[in-house]
């Protein structure tokens, strides 16, 4: 049971999450298509890691909504979702030849994989304790972390130019030095 306390942000959250997952599908429809099978692997991993963030959001969120509905279970179902996306998006990345920062990119997904297998576990501890704040708290913190990866990743979609810290920097001083910029991950290459 979701205290009344949570219902404004689910509702936020909900209304946030509808709009962020049809945002995704335009940018997938508009993002550069590549010919490059390896190129093509990396906008498939970024659509699917977005896609399922954003997906995790939605559901929980809309559940959330649903009145004497337990949270914990939807929590552990979705995150059991999560983590079925990770392992299929790392059997693709596995399977594809020629990926740029294959570790990276596996590294990224277990990092996602953990966020929903911490997700179930908070359903779980909920499904216990269906009236303990705290792990309704903790999901709703997760619904926050997993619309940051799912606008990350669409960001990367597009194509954007990287804004991250360690980029700008790495920019900043190839243009002062008048060196080409070290290699490194770029939003193309994430």
């Amino acid at each position: 049971m979701v205290p009344p306390a949570y219902s404004a942000f689910f509702a936020a959250s909900a209304g946030v999450a509808g709009a962020l997952v049809g945002l995704l599908f335009v940018a997938i429809s508009v993002a550069p298509q590549r010919s490059d099978p390896a190129t093509r692997v990396k906008t498939d991993l970024r659509a699917g890691r977005a896609f399922s963030a954003l997906l995790d959001a939605l559901a929980v969120s809309l559940f959330a909504l649903i009145p004497g509905i337990d949270l914990g279970s939807v929590a552990l179902v979705v995150a059991c979702s999560g983590v079925a996306s990770c392992l299929a998006l790392g059997i693709i990345l596995h399977r594809a030849e020629r990926v740029d920062e294959r570790g990276r990119q596996f590294r990224m997904l277990a990092v996602q994989g953990l966020l929903f297998v911490y997700q179930g576990v908070t359903g779980v501890q909920l499904m216990q304790d269906t009236h303990d704040a705290a792990f309704v708290q903790t999901l709703a913190i997760l619904t926050v972390v997993f619309f940051l990866v799912g606008i990350g990743r669409a960001w990367q979609l597009i194509g954007a130019r990287d804004t991250g810290l360690s980029g700008t920097i790495r920019e900043a001083l190839a243009s002062r030095s008048g060196a080409p910029p070290a290699p490194g991950p770029t939003a193309q290459e994430n």
